[in-house]
């Protein structure tokens, strides 16, 4: 009798610790959009100083420099890449920082935050095309109308709910470079899911910012300087700061501890949260003005992801959004 009481209590206790432990995982996937969302916000403090490259560069190897010693902790020297992945590292270092990061924060000069939010919104749209044509994926009717919905919401976002701006090609070029962001993205996050049939997220993740910070690095020399730099007012180097360490290094630590102690599926609901907090952000911090067709394209755009990834998610282990600060899906095989 006594034994049975005592499996009773040490049942109540452990299930007490997972449900904290369940609390804080779920804590950390609700801030871990709020960073990324924030960063379609730090990045206009940034860019009016600071060349995009240079920007960029020094963005990410800070986040390296986070990422790294985090990962050597959790998994070890075991998660050191073989020779035969680092071709692969390589293209999404490329694609998924150092195109996607250019893009960025080109486009963001003269893109509102909410805007480019709800245009790099759409990635997982591109994801799963490219995944059909690439990994030969299926692309089922439900895929087909949330990927309607997300580029109809796209659209609206770059027309400002005007047709006219089309029409007479009056859209903001910066727009346009985030769409690019989306697609960049997109075939970071289909090479991803190859390299994580042989590694974790996590480590995937960190090396592709090593290989992308090293190629934004040579790419940022013509354009740097030291003068440049140090001249950097107090809001830029907090924005280039709260970039590097909280939208990168940070929020992929958070995401990464979420996501194990609640499975990828649960997770990959608050992704679609980013879009929200960067106009928020946007709203409070820069003053933005949102307008009915924020909400329209907002609705379309986020609509037609969660429907391209939920219908994906059926056929799928599960969905593991890994964005620097966006709104985008990789998957991972569970064994």
């Amino acid at each position: 009798m006594n034994q049975e009481m005592n499996q009773g209590k040490n049942q109540g206790k452990n299930q007490g610790k997972n449900q904290g432990k369940n609390h804080l995982a779920f804590l950390l996937l609700f801030l871990t959009p709020m960073f990324w969302g924030g960063a379609f916000v730090a990045a206009k403090y940034v860019v009016p100083e600071l060349h995009p490259v240079v920007a960029a560069s020094v963005r990410f190897l800070l986040s390296f420099l986070v990422l790294f010693p985090v990962l050597m902790i959790w998994e070890g020297p075991k998660s050191l890449p073989a020779l035969r992945d680092v071709p692969l590292l390589m293209f999404l270092g490329l694609t998924g920082i150092f195109t996607y990061n250019v893009l960025f924060f080109y486009g963001l000069q003269t893109s509102q935050a909410a805007d480019g939010a709800l245009v790099v919104a759409s990635s997982p749209v591109f994801t799963a095309i490219i995944a059909a044509i690439w990994l030969k994926e299926r692309f089922c009717l439900g895929q087909m109308a949330g990927f309607a919905l997300c580029i109809l919401g796209v659209v609206t976002i770059i027309a400002k709910g005007s047709p006219q701006v089309l029409l007479n090609r009056e859209y903001n070029p910066g727009d346009l470079l985030l769409v690019g962001c989306a697609i960049s993205w997109a075939l970071y996050s289909v090479a991803g899911k190859l390299v994580m049939q042989r590694m974790s997220p996590l480590a995937s993740t960190t090396y592709a910012v090593g290989f992308g910070a090293v190629f934004l690095t040579v790419a940022a020399i013509p354009f740097g300087s030291w003068e440049m730099v140090v001249g950097m007012s107090v809001s830029a180097i907090w924005g280039l700061l709260f970039l590097a360490l909280f939208a990168s290094g940070v929020a992929y630590v958070f995401w990464f501890t979420g996501v194990k102690k609640v499975g990828a599926g649960r997770s990959s609901v608050f992704v679609n949260f980013v879009p929200f907090w960067a106009a928020i952000a946007g709203v409070v911090i820069l003053s933005e003005q949102l307008a009915l067709f924020h909400l329209v394209g907002a609705v379309l755009t986020v609509g037609g992801a969660y429907l391209v990834t939920t219908k994906k998610a059926k056929v799928a282990a599960g969905i593991l959004p890994v964005p620097p600060p966006v709104t985008v899906s990789v998957e991972k095989q569970s064994g």
